[in-house]
């Protein structure tokens, strides 16, 4: 079993495979590090498309005419094997080539490759209960290789690995000696919303039927950070960017929307960071231990949890409880989660059979505090808009830096907008979250959750009253994010008829000026004609005693041509009563 890669044998073990047209392209020249924060800068297919990657592999099984059952060796072939019918898994076998985004690994040096393929940050938490659990770290592929060997000994341990961040390294070692399914790891390792015809990193949606049936879940969820200045920003996107997970941070700056506007003058930006939690349990046999892995992200340091995070959910102690208390900012989402889990057993009080996967329940306040945060933050967001959109209305000629205009209203529809491509991402994934615990933790005949009135009936009656809470929250944070949904549908409907007013107003402003234009052509063309009239009889410039004459009948001709542009309704209406009467 391999226990860890270095950059030579994982060249070796590639030139191998599939020769030089496959291996991960040689670091040349200065790093361009926008492109290592942000993988597709530039050139995103310089390591070739989804068709060629495909083309390169039929070509190599077919010129070695390898099946699968000699192409298993090491997790990597056997991934690479999978990939001529789960097409998917070979961008997790190039992942593990570049132990990172593969579009990354032209500009990765020797040595941060090196690390990034052995990268280990792991703990083990043994226990025959919950109640009394033992942990165990490593940070080293032979360190862990000694704790799960060490594990293996003793029968009656359950065990549940903690990784944070993935590596070549770690998928190796873990792979092959669980068994583990292949796309429980490919589905952790990016945080794409949407594809282009020719990504190989393109992840296709599947079937409820195919997700219920996995012997993994993963979660998807988002953290808002705040960041004083671009300074913080920037230093987090490089941090993120470190990550061998791609995970990135879009800013609200970005947009050119979110920061010194006129309601927020504090020159601070908000980040969301889309994160993944996932979890793959080992199809267990009778009398056999239960075994988890849990995939975690790396916690960025850098800026600030978006209003200090939610904290805790639970009630706070009674003034005579004793109790040790924790900061809930000052650890990572791994260390809290391990430590809430260490922990666990006070909080079942005496309670009799507890199911070892009770260990993970820790986990879910901490991502439901991510998504309340990200809830508020986003309604936040809605009623800046809805209120912008309501003070463009207003109109204070005393007080010109008051007064909103076109170009007021166009940063809200754009601010509107960014929302609107939000939430339908945030929304289906609570629904795939969902779809996923229902299938863990219900029976094979749940109905879809969008179509249950009551969740206890259709619960499995084996299924704990802490899943069910749990889907019930993922049930209630769906139906927020869904009412937000829509409300900025009609916050753009207002918007719209907003627009539609303001140009009707335009309209008649315009239609003002152009009924003043016609009062000036009712006085000059009298007066025109009168000229034309009388200087056709000879030079009647020349003939001095003529001027009265002109005014005295340009003057009365430019009254009545007044009187009927003002009057000239009234007349007609005068007129069209006579003619009634007659």
């Amino acid at each position: 079993m391999a226990t860890g890669l270095t950059p030579a044998s994982s060249a070796e073990n590639d030139e191998k495979f599939s020769g030089s047209e496959m291996s991960t392209p040689a670091f040349s020249g200065s790093v361009d590090y926008s492109a290592v924060v942000h993988p597709h800068v530039g050139d995103a297919y310089f390591t070739g498309n989804i068709y060629e990657h495909a083309q390169r592999i039929t070509n190599e099984a077919a010129t070695r005419n390898r099946s699968l059952s000699n192409y298993g060796d090491t997790y990597l072939r056997h991934i690479k094997a999978l990939s001529l019918s789960w097409p998917r898994l070979l961008y997790l076998a190039e992942f593990m080539e570049a132990s990172t985004a593969p579009a990354k690994a032209k500009l990765l040096s020797v040595r941060e490759k090196a690390e990034r393929l052995n990268r280990v940050k792991a703990s083990v938490l043994s226990f025959s209960d919950v109640q009394d659990v033992e942990r165990k770290d490593s940070n080293s592929l032979e360190g862990l290789t000694y704790l799960l060997k060490h594990s293996d000994s003793n029968i009656k341990k359950n065990r549940l690995i903690v990784l944070e961040d993935l590596s070549s390294g770690l998928i190796e070692l873990l792979g092959s000696h669980f068994d583990v399914d292949p796309r429980f790891f490919r589905s952790h390792l990016e945080d794409h919303t949407w594809f282009n015809t020719k990504d190989p990193w393109v992840e296709l949606p599947e079937l409820d039927s195919t997700i219920k049936s996995r012997s993994y879940f993963t979660i998807r969820y988002v953290q808002a950070r705040y960041f004083e200045n671009d300074l913080y920003s920037q230093a987090a996107k490089r941090q993120a960017g470190s990550f061998n997970v791609l995970r990135r941070i879009d800013l609200e700056g970005s947009a050119e929307s979110g920061t010194d506007k006129w309601w927020d003058g504090t020159g601070g930006s908000v980040g969301i960071i889309r994160h993944k939690v996932s979890l793959w349990v080992k199809p267990q046999r009778e009398n056999d231990t239960w075994t988890g892995i849990l995939l975690l992200d790396p916690s960025l340091t850098e800026g600030h949890l978006l209003w200090n995070g939610y904290g805790n959910l639970d009630s706070p102690p009674s003034i005579h409880e004793k109790r040790q208390l924790m900061s809930t900012s000052s650890l990572s989402f791994s260390e809290t989660f391990i430590s809430q889990a260490m922990t666990i057993g006070p909080t079942l009080g005496a309670v009799d059979n507890v199911e070892p996967e009770f260990i993970t329940a820790p986990l879910y306040p901490l991502i439901f505090g991510q998504w309340l945060v990200a809830l508020e933050y986003t309604f936040t967001g809605l009623f800046q808009v809805e209120w912008h959109i309501d003070a463009s209305r207003v109109y204070e000629p005393q007080d010109p830096s008051r007064q909103r205009g076109p170009k007021e209203l166009d940063d809200c529809l754009q601010r509107l907008h960014k929302w609107q491509r939000r939430l339908p991402f945030f929304t289906s994934w609570l629904e795939s979250t969902i779809t996923s615990l229902e299938g863990r933790y219900r029976t094979a005949h749940a109905t879809p959750f969008h179509q249950q009135s009551n969740l206890d009936q259709d619960l499995s009656p084996n299924a704990p009253k802490l899943w069910t809470g749990i889907i019930s929250d993922f049930r209630t944070l769906h139906t927020r994010f869904s009412n937000l949904a829509l409300r900025a549908d009609k916050i753009l409907n207002i918007a719209t008829a907003i627009t539609s007013v303001q140009e009707n107003k335009r309209a008649i402003e315009q239609s003002q000026r152009l009924t003043l234009i016609t009062y000036l052509a009712f006085i000059f063309i009298p007066l025109s004609f009168v000229s034309s009239f009388l200087s056709m009889n000879g030079d009647f410039s020349s003939q001095r005693k003529a001027y009265p004459t002109f005014f005295e009948v340009g003057l009365p001709m430019c009254l009545l041509a007044l009187g009927a542009a003002v009057y000239g309704r009234h007349l007609q209406r005068f007129w069209i009563g006579l003619l009634k009467k007659a």
